[in-house]
């Protein structure tokens, strides 16, 4: 379909889950694909399957070093950046009598100044370009958080402000640069499968969270990665500082009391 021929586009947590899904599906639509990721054996694979068209960036979001190497990096091999998808993220569930100020700081630091770092140099590189879609990877948990996911829920709230703000500034500088979330609800990632791995019951508790969504099943990663093409493609052209929920309907409907976890 080559929606994305000639783009050069940057995934963070490129190495697993949505990150992934969203790795092979950009290369299989004609963009050239940077895998940025703290695993760098997973990284390097995913980059080998790829060929010309994908390499190995290692990046820590939470390292303003890294993130300037790493652009630099994409740069020399393919040239200034066209995309930006920020999927690198880390959930802990706790709720407020539970959670600790560490791991609140984890979560701050990874979706919030993650965020902010890439937004801030793919800006730079994207200039160079004339153009540029920048995607964040949310959740319906920073929109209607639950009580297990305080840290998490504040965090990706804190990433949709950075979201919205950076649509704003870029419009009104004209620099033709776009900046949307999608949201996910429950989805078949490695933290959804470390879940139910750690549950006394993981088949009731995968049920629990099909059955959460209208469509009463969980998401797959390709199904978000849809979602994610489309929004940083060409075909979303006057779409900046959107939400975009995909979510089998969650957000739809209120959570019965004991659900929301």
């Amino acid at each position: 379909m080559a929606r994305l021929n000639g783009k050069i586009a940057m995934i963070t947590g490129g190495a697993a889950g949505i990150g992934a899904g969203v790795v092979r599906m950009f290369a299989a639509e004609g963009a050239r694909v940077a895998i940025a990721d703290i695993d760098a054996a997973a990284g390097k694979a995913l980059a080998a399957e790829l060929g010309e068209r994908g390499i190995f960036s290692p990046l820590d979001v939470t390292s303003e070093g890294d993130w300037q190497r790493a652009i630099a990096q994409v740069e020399e091999a393919f040239g200034p950046l066209d995309i930006l998808v920020q999927s690198a993220g880390i959930s802990r569930p706790a709720h407020i009598e539970a959670a600790s100020l560490d791991e609140w700081r984890a979560h701050m630091s990874v979706h919030g100044e993650g965020a902010f770092l890439g937004c801030k140099y793919a800006i730079q590189s994207m200039k160079k370009a004339g153009a540029g879609s920048i995607v964040n990877i949310s959740s319906v948990e920073s929109i209607r958080p639950g009580p297990l996911f305080v840290c998490y829920g504040a965090a990706k709230a804190a990433q949709d402000a950075i979201t919205k703000t950076v649509a704003l500034h870029c419009g009104e500088q004209g620099y033709n640069i776009r900046c949307n979330s999608v949201h996910p609800a429950a989805t078949y990632t490695p933290l959804l499968e470390q879940y139910l791995k750690s549950a006394p019951d993981p088949a009731g508790l995968e049920a629990i969270y099909a059955g959460m969504q209208p469509l009463n099943r969980i998401a797959t990663v390709e199904e978000v990665a849809h979602a994610v093409l489309f929004l940083a493609s060409d075909d979303a052209s006057f779409m900046t500082g959107h939400q975009m929920y995909v979510d089998g309907g969650v957000l739809a409907k209120p959570y019965p009391k004991g659900e929301g976890a």
